[in-house]
C-alpha cells in the first residue's frame, strides 16, 4: 500500500526571517542608490572653467593701488579763535615760511589783552620802584661807611698830633684821652656799620634777585599775551604749496580748527592700503612696479603701518630713483607689490573655486567627470595659486565657483 507523504512546511519564523533579510538588502541598495545620486551632480561642460596644473616660475606679487602724497606736509591750525577779517593768499599758492595767509579778529581777546597788559605793566613798574628803593638804601649805607672812614682817618691824624703834644706837655691829659676815645668810638661805629651793610646787602641781594625774576616772568607773560594777538594772523609754517585753504570773509574759526596745510613740493611718497591678510608678509625694502608715461617705474616700501582699520593696513613707498616727470599730488597708481623673489613651483590659475573651498579641496577632471580631492594651496599672486600638495603638473582642475555644486562629491559632464 502506498503511503501518503506529507509535504514539509517551513516554519513561520524562518519565513519571516528571510523576508526581513531580503527587505533589508533591498533597502540598503536603495539607500546606496539615493546616496550616490545625492553626491553626484550633472553639469554643463561648456559653462565650466578648467585649468591645467603646471610647473613654472611663481611670482609672489599682489596688485595694490596707492595715492601720491607729499613727503612732508604741515597742517595749519588756528591758535586762537576769531572771525575771518582778511585773506591774503588763495588755495594752491606757493608760499614761504612766515608768509601771512589770513587774519582773524577777536574783540574779546583784544580787550583781555589790554586789561592784562595794563595790570602786568603796573606790577612791573611797582617792582622796579621797589628795586630802586633798595638800591638807594644800599647807597645810603655805603655813604655812611665812607663818612665814618673819613672821620676815623681825621681822628687818627688828630690823635697822632695830640700824642706828640701830650708828650711835650702842650695839652692836658683830658684832651689826649678825649682824642683817643674818639678813635675807639669811630672804630666801633665803623665795625657796627660794616656789619649792618653786609647783612643788608645779603638781604637786598636776595630781594633784588626775586624782583628781577618776577619782572622777567611778567615780561614773558606780556610777550605771551602779545603773541596771542599775533596768532590772529595765520602764517605759513614752512616753504611749500598751500592746499585745503578754502575760507570766506566773516567765517568764524574755533581755536584748534584745521585751516589747511602746506605741502613740501620737493618730493612725494605713495601711500597704499592693503588687505590685512598680507600684514605678516609685507616689510620694508620690498619693491613694486607701476606703469606711467609708457614706462614701468619702481617703488620701494619704506614704512609699514601695522594698525588695521576696516580690514586694511597702510604702507608708504618711495621712489628709489628720480620721480617720473608728470607725477602729481593726489594721483592714483596701480602697483604690483612683490612679496618675495620668484621661485619654481607647482601652480594653478586663480578662480572662484578658492572662495568656495578656502583652498582646501578642488574638483579634478577624470575623463567626462570630476572628483573632489583635498589639496593644500599656498601663496597667491594676481594670476596663480601655489600648489603645496594634492595635485600634480598636467592634471586639470575646475576653477570656476563651486557655489552651485552643493555637497556633490563627483561632477558628471553632459
Amino acid at each position: 500500500m502506498d503511503k501518503v507523504i506529507e509535504k514539509k512546511k517551513w516554519p513561520m519564523k524562518r519565513v519571516l526571517l528571510y523576508i526581513g533579510i531580503a527587505s533589508g538588502a533591498l533597502l540598503l541598495v536603495y539607500l546606496l542608490i539615493i546616496s550616490t545620486n545625492d553626491r553626484t551632480l550633472t553639469i554643463d561642460r561648456d559653462r565650466t572653467s578648467v585649468a591645467t596644473v603646471e610647473r613654472g616660475l611663481f611670482f609672489d606679487n599682489i596688485p595694490i593701488s596707492g595715492n601720491v602724497e607729499p613727503l612732508k606736509s604741515i597742517f595749519i591750525t588756528a591758535a586762537e579763535g576769531g572771525n575771518v577779517e582778511e585773506i591774503f593768499v588763495e588755495d594752491g599758492a606757493m608760499v614761504t615760511r612766515g608768509t601771512p595767509l589770513m587774519r582773524l579778529s577777536n574783540a574779546n581777546l583784544m580787550l583781555d589783552f589790554m586789561n592784562r597788559e595794563t595790570q602786568i605793566i603796573e606790577q612791573i613798574n611797582n617792582l622796579r620802584t621797589t628795586r630802586l628803593t633798595i638800591e638807594q638804601n644800599k647807597r645810603t649805607l655805603n655813604d655812611q661807611l665812607i663818612d665814618i672812614d673819613y672821620q676815623l682817618k681825621e681822628a687818627e691824624r688828630q690823635f697822632r698830633m695830640d700824642s706828640t703834644l701830650y708828650r711835650d706837655s702842650v695839652i692836658a691829659g683830658n684832651q689826649f684821652e678825649a682824642s683817643r676815645n674818639n678813635i675807639q668810638y669811630l672804630r666801633q661805629k665803623r665795625a657796627f656799620t660794616k656789619r649792618n651793610i653786609d647783612r643788608e646787602e645779603a638781604i637786598q641781594e636776595s630781594q633784588l634777585t626775586r624782583i628781577d625774576q618776577s619782572i622777567e616772568l611778567m615780561e614773558r607773560n606780556l610777550d605771551a599775551i602779545r603773541q596771542n594777538l599775533e596768532n590772529l594772523t595765520i602764517k605759513a609754517p614752512l616753504d611749500g604749496q598751500l592746499t585745503g585753504f578754502n575760507h570766506y570773509l566773516g567765517e568764524t574759526k574755533q581755536r584748534g580748527e584745521s585751516l589747511g596745510q602746506v605741502d613740501v613740493t620737493d618730493g612725494f611718497l605713495v601711500r597704499c592700503n592693503i588687505d590685512e591678510y598680507y600684514l605678516n608678509r609685507v616689510r620694508t625694502g620690498q619693491t613694486g612696479t607701476f606703469p606711467f608715461g609708457g614706462k614701468t617705474h619702481e617703488l620701494v616700501v619704506t614704512k609699514v603701518l601695522p594698525q588695521v582699520s576696516n580690514g586694511q593696513f597702510q604702507i608708504e613707498m618711495n621712489f628709489p630713483d628720480s620721480m617720473p616727470s608728470g607725477i602729481r599730488r593726489g594721483q592714483t597708481l596701480q602697483i604690483r607689490l612683490s612679496l618675495s623673489t620668484e621661485v619654481e613651483a607647482v601652480m594653478v590659475e586663480r578662480g572662484g573655486f578658492y572662495q568656495s573651498t578656502g583652498g582646501q579641496w578642488v574638483f579634478v577632471l577624470e575623463g567626462e567627470s570630476a572628483s573632489r580631492r583635498d589639496v593644500e594651496l599656498g601663496r597667491q599672486n594676481t594670476d596663480y595659486i601655489e600648489v603645496l600638495s594634492g595635485l600634480e603638473p598636467g592634471e586639470q582642475v575646475i576653477t570656476n565657483s563651486y557655489a552651485n555644486y552643493g555637497e556633490a562629491q563627483q561632477l558628471v559632464f553632459k
